[in-house]
């Protein structure tokens, strides 16, 4: 079984044999604290064993797990559920976003969370709250409070580098030399747009948590207030992503006008010139009886002159006014 039991006292680690039974005991036994478990990728069975040593083993791990398309908050049998959704890049291109789905119950003395790739995320988590034993010492919300802000922050590098690449892809819109790189630009708006249909819905759960509509522990209250905000000035940097990248496609789009226009006059003028010797052509392949010069000597050059001397003026004409 992959997980991590730590049991905390007044914002301080408090040793125990690892398990998940042994830390409630020993927080139990220092009347006093709170036990975070983390999990990762468990069957049912890995499970129902933890929470069965946790005291909550009404939870199942299907209604724990079970598939949400966006964030979510409920509360089940005195139990508080929570479902956040972090983003992870699959490569090294613009385009490869992918969701980590996090599972978290939360009681007055137990924090469980339940994830298969946030490993590097918690850790980050448990670094900052562990160098903060006050804010620690509020129990599993200091912890709900702080994966939600390393959640947001992931957000936010995430959408500069995203205002990176469009800015890039914004000089290559606009460089004569690149070529068009309309699918890039169609990726980059599906990106950007994938971002917030996962991003928005976090708003209802933050502000339940802010509000106090939920049961929390007071002094995170204002901490989930500042992870708001910051969620707040993410949303307006995705706003004007989205404008910009839109505004890219337009400008986009038109150059594709102005060279199919351009590419048009070109074709038109081409056949305008070819139409002339093809007149000409036309009228002596009739095979006429009675037709002028058939019968001169002189008569071919003479009409190969003039289909050339027209096609030149023609040209010339259309040069001057800027078709080729």
């Amino acid at each position: 079984m992959t997980h991590l039991s730590t049991a905390y006292k007044a914002g301080r680690r408090v040793e125990h044999s690892g398990e998940p039974g042994a830390a409630l005991a020993k927080i139990t036994e220092a009347r006093g604290g709170f036990v975070w478990v983390d999990m990762v990728a468990p069957t049912a069975e890995e499970f129902a064993q933890v929470t069965g040593e946790l005291g909550i083993s009404a939870l199942s791990y299907e209604e724990l797990t079970r598939h949400r398309p966006r964030h979510a908050i409920e509360e089940v049998d005195g139990l508080l559920l929570i479902s956040l959704k972090a983003f992870s890049r699959t490569g090294e291109e613009t385009t490869n976003l992918a969701t980590v789905s996090m599972h978290m119950c939360l009681t007055e003395r137990v924090i469980l969370t339940v994830h298969s790739a946030a490993d590097a995320l918690l850790a980050g988590v448990r670094r900052r709250l562990e160098a903060r034993t006050k804010y620690l010492s509020c129990g599993p919300f200091a912890v709900l409070q702080t994966i939600c802000d390393e959640v947001v922050a992931g957000y936010d590098r995430l959408a500069h580098e995203i205002e990176a690449d469009i800015i890039e892809l914004e000089r290559d819109v606009f460089d004569d030399g690149t070529p068009h790189p309309g699918k890039e630009i169609a990726k980059i708006k599906h990106e950007v747009l994938f971002f917030r249909r996962v991003e928005d819905p976090l708003h209802s759960v933050l502000a339940d948590l802010a509000r106090g509509d939920v049961d929390v522990h007071r002094g995170t209250l204002d901490r989930f207030q500042h992870t708001l905000d910051r969620l707040d000035r993410v949303d307006n940097t995705i706003d004007g992503l989205n404008e910009l990248i839109t505004g890219i496609m337009q400008a986009h789009l038109a150059q594709v006008a102005v060279q199919q226009n351009s590419d048009m006059r070109r074709i038109s003028s081409w056949a305008a010139i070819i139409a002339v010797p093809t007149m000409i052509a036309g009228l002596y392949g009739m095979n006429f009886d009675f037709m002028p010069e058939t019968k001169w000597r002189v008569g071919y050059p003479l009409v190969v002159t003039v289909m050339a001397v027209a096609c030149w003026v023609v040209y010339r004409k259309l040069k001057k006014t800027g078709w080729l």
